[in-house]
């Protein structure tokens, strides 16, 4: 599940072993997860050694347009779903592990496990996914650090020098655009100023695995996210008052973007030219928590 464009592009040859960037994530130092009993006894529920259970969800992508496709061409994927759930460490930072199922090609189903390490105002700092390249049978899993500057990715793999790493310097506040990651789209609004007077100039980076010669390749793409102001949305069974965004980067579309008050993506969705057409985007489906949002 990946996907790329062009206006700045960095081709990565296998041979090269060069950068790419895959943010569904890198060198995830993904903390043990202990269920070991307390001087009093067992954990209590929703909790485990050194974190606790915050809440449990999930997104869809909502698609009526090229049969419920998204994703650039022949890495299209179908039926996307991401359940996940959040936990909270000592420290405060969170933690998500979850599930992405989709099919790719259309009636081929996956389903893998990924893992994001989070900072106190949920914004991306790693991301693991347990999947391989498709034209790198010896990789996975996948992961991405978020560094203030830049962007670390690994193909993982058992053989070390055949490892794909990408280093991509990042000057602006940046997400991922492909392959899709809810967190990140939300984590990205919580870089920018709320001001509805000014836009802020972002970065998002696609990754595409063109072929056996070039198995991946990353393209960033440059464009204003500017901040709308409140307004009120019915997802996940409840009304919120969320914070609204609309992002333009070359070649795709205008979306529009809502978040919880506390960062948490709510819903991305296609803005279209008129009032009628079909809802397309992805939105917060299903939410449990213990805590506000």
């Amino acid at each position: 599940m990946f996907t790329c464009y062009q206006p700045r592009s960095a081709p990565i040859s296998r041979g090269a072993l060069q950068p790419v960037i895959f943010c569904v994530c890198l060198f995830f130092c993904w903390p043990g997860i202990f269920s070991g009993r307390q001087a009093s006894g067992n954990p209590l529920p929703g909790q485990e050694a050194g974190r606790t259970k915050i809440a449990e969800g999930e997104y869809a992508i909502i698609e009526h347009e090229s049969n419920g496709a998204v994703g650039p061409f022949e890495e299209e994927v179908y039926n996307f779903r991401e359940s996940w759930t959040l936990w909270r460490g000592e420290k405060g930072q969170y933690e998500v592990e979850g599930i992405r199922s989709f099919e790719s090609p259309k009636d081929e189903p996956h389903s893998n496990r990924f893992l994001i390490e989070l900072t106190r105002d949920l914004t991306v700092i790693r991301m693991k996914e347990f999947a391989k390249l498709k034209w790198v049978a010896n990789s996975g899993p996948l992961s991405c650090e978020f560094l203030p500057t830049q962007m670390d990715f690994s193909s993982g793999g058992s053989d070390p020098k055949r490892e794909i790493k990408l280093r991509t310097p990042l000057e602006k506040p940046y997400g991922l655009l492909w392959p899709i990651s809810p967190f990140s789209f939300g984590g990205i609004t919580r870089m920018v100023e709320r001001d509805p007077t000014r836009a802020t100039q972002v970065d998002f980076v696609r990754i595409e695995q063109p072929g056996m010669t070039e198995p991946v390749r990353v393209t960033i793409l440059e464009g204003p996210l500017q901040y709308l102001g409140e307004e009120t949305i019915e997802t996940a069974g409840r009304k919120w008052l969320a914070h609204k965004f609309s992002l333009k980067v070359p070649l795709q579309p205008q979306y529009l973007i809502w978040t919880s008050p506390k960062g948490l993506l709510l819903a991305l969705a296609i803005e279209h030219e008129h009032k009628d057409w079909p809802e397309e985007g992805m939105r917060l489906t299903r939410l449990e928590s213990t805590t506000e949002f």
